[in-house]
């Protein structure tokens, strides 16, 4: 890498993480354990101001005299910034910090459970948080009030959770279950007791006479002042520059240049295509009526779901340690090296949080990837969706995914890692790539049938089942957001396609009411990687290797989709070449 390239590169990302210490310490960089992130007015100003001098330092770079690899280094983040720059100058959906699925009142205490405690320079970094969240919880509150004046407030289906959910942190005692007092309960081994005792002494100090009342004073003008003034409507058309700001959002989201009209079509098509293959194992099982009557024999039979939460738990256990990881060797040449863990979501997230979701490692090392299971209602959660669920989440899907992207180190740092939070700043944020991560755990879902992971038809259907709910997603996001749909209607149309229980599809109806364009991501991702494998296996004939082809998609990392296709039509010519 030249000097120059990777001195802009460099100083970027130490700018990233100074600025976003919370992002620092999910990914497992300390350095900045004892600041929180900054959400005043002029914090977001300097990071813009920032921003344009990034820019100016990168287009003043000579591209043609670089390395293939560092013009494609100087040319992503240059796009990254630059899409950043330009959404915030526009949208400003930073004014709406705290919703039911995002929020201190959530993320506070997750925070704090990914800081290390192992000197008592950690304890003071934590002391530091503590003492540092009234200070921020004001400029939560001056954004909610400037989000009032110019209008920009969210629909308050997707806000009414909040007051419950900061209550249970005001209500949380140190006897509880909750995050923010773990590390005045267990300390390190070399800590005498006077020391112990005078820690635990001072963080509960802290937490009741600084963290709790700041919290108080967001609940009393949340439940007060913010939410008679969230609105009845939920399309995102409603904000200020609604239509434009939709238009964003699905571009951030999708990374190419589909209309929603264009979204939208090609979801009508594909739920279409898995309809049809949906009937046909409904002839395959014998069952006699229509397709609604199977969906309600699927959601109301006992045999379909566990009787505990710990049955459902160990269930997807067994299935990604004795029945996925065995057959890993012959799609994949190489695995990470960091571990995944499964465990119950966390119970004040439980309520309106999906079926199961996934979280990154950190890259020292001392946390490992943890696939979410959702437990809350165990008796709605379906056998026949957990193998496409544990594909997704965990192996080979995000897990595999996000430890090998990390585990890159000759790539730069802005390339191995996605800050996977305040998904609610689409679009004015640094990209997700939400088609490149979440397109891959679809085509993982797929991966599965080549696998023969898929032996029960009712999993099989299953597995339909939830590509047919991404597909259906095109259509219900676009149709809320861009093309008047009640949420009624979306739900309807959600319930008559796939075999999700209503609370799942309660759940995530809301959340494409609150994240406008994510859910669009996944098909047009999933489609995408397909294309580009087909393109590889025409081209290569018998020189194609599925091991090596995946190689490729992972080790370039989170990228655009036009860029992915540029990485696999090199690696099709350098394998020609051989």
């Amino acid at each position: 890498m030249s000097a120059e390239v990777d001195n802009i590169l460099r100083s970027f990302w130490e700018w990233r993480l100074k600025e976003s210490p919370e992002f620092a310490t999910q990914i497992g960089v300390h350095t900045y354990d004892n600041n929180l992130d900054g959400h005043s007015f002029g914090a977001y100003a300097k990071r813009q101001d920032d921003c344009r001098d990034f820019i100016k330092k990168l287009n003043a770079v000579t591209t043609s005299k670089l390395s293939k690899a560092d013009a494609l280094n100087v040319k992503l983040l240059q796009r990254e910034i630059q899409f950043y720059l330009d959404a915030v100058s526009s949208h400003k959906s930073y004014l709406f910090p705290l919703i039911n699925l995002e929020g201190p009142q959530l993320e506070f205490s997750r925070l704090v459970s990914w800081m290390k405690f192992d000197t008592k320079d950690d304890y003071e970094k934590y002391f530091s948080r503590l003492t540092a969240f009234p200070t921020q919880a004001s400029e939560f509150i001056g954004l909610l009030e400037e989000g009032v004046r110019t209008h920009y407030v969210p629909p308050r289906l997707t806000v009414s959770h909040v007051p419950e959910q900061i209550k249970k942190v005001l209500d949380a005692e140190f006897t509880d279950d909750n995050h923010l007092f773990t590390p005045l309960k267990k300390f390190p081994e070399t800590f005498s007791d006077q020391e112990r005792a005078s820690l635990k002494e001072r963080g509960v100090k802290l937490i009741e006479e600084e963290v709790k009342p700041a919290f108080k004073k967001i609940y009393d003008y949340y439940l007060h002042k913010y939410l008679p003034q969230t609105r009845d409507s939920i399309p995102c058309t409603d904000f200020p520059n609604g239509t434009a700001f939709y238009n964003k959002a699905l571009k951030f989201h999708v990374a190419c240049d589909m209309t929603a009209q264009e979204v939208h079509d090609l979801g009508q098509k594909e739920v279409k295509r898995i309809r049809s293959r949906m009937d046909e194992i409904i002839k395959e099982v014998g069952f006699e009526g229509n397709f609604k009557a199977f969906l309600d024999m699927l959601r109301t039979e006992k045999r379909f779901y566990y009787d505990t939460k710990e049955e459902l738990l160990n269930g997807y256990k067994d299935l990604c340690e004795k029945i996925i990881k065995p057959k890993l060797k012959d799609y994949f040449k190489e695995m990470p090296k960091t571990p995944f863990e499964i465990v119950e979501t966390p119970a004040d997230a439980a309520p309106v949080a999906p079926a199961a979701y996934y979280l990154g490692p950190s890259e020292d090392g001392t946390r490992p990837g943890v696939f979410m299971v959702n437990t809350y209602k165990h008796d709605t959660r379906p056998k026949y969706e957990m193998v496409a669920l544990a594909l997704h989440e965990a192996v080979p899907g995000h897990h595999l995914q996000t430890a090998f992207a990390m585990e890159q180190e000759e790539q730069p740092s802005f390339r191995r890692h996605v800050e996977d939070r305040r998904y609610y700043e689409v679009p004015a944020r640094f990209a997700l790539h939400t088609a490149y991560m979440e397109g891959w755990g679809l085509y993982c879902e797929y991966l599965g049938e080549e696998m023969g992971l898929y032996k029960d038809p009712y999993d099989l259907f299953g597995r339909l089942s939830t590509e047919i709910l991404r597909a259906v997603r095109l259509v219900v996001d676009t149709g809320m957001h861009a093309f008047g749909w009640g949420r009624q209607q979306a739900v309807d149309f959600m319930a008559d396609n796939t075999a999700m229980s209503l609370h799942n599809v309660n759940t995530e109806i809301d959340r494409y009411i609150a994240w406008p364009g994510q859910a669009c991501a996944y098909k047009v991702g999933e489609i995408k990687i397909k294309e580009l494998r087909r393109t590889a296996e025409q081209k290569l004939g018998v020189k194609f290797d599925i091991r090596d082809y995946h190689h490729v998609f992972l080790s370039a990392g989170p990228m655009g989709l036009d860029t992915l296709e540029e990485a696999v039509d090199e690696y099709i010519e350098s394998t020609l070449a051989q």
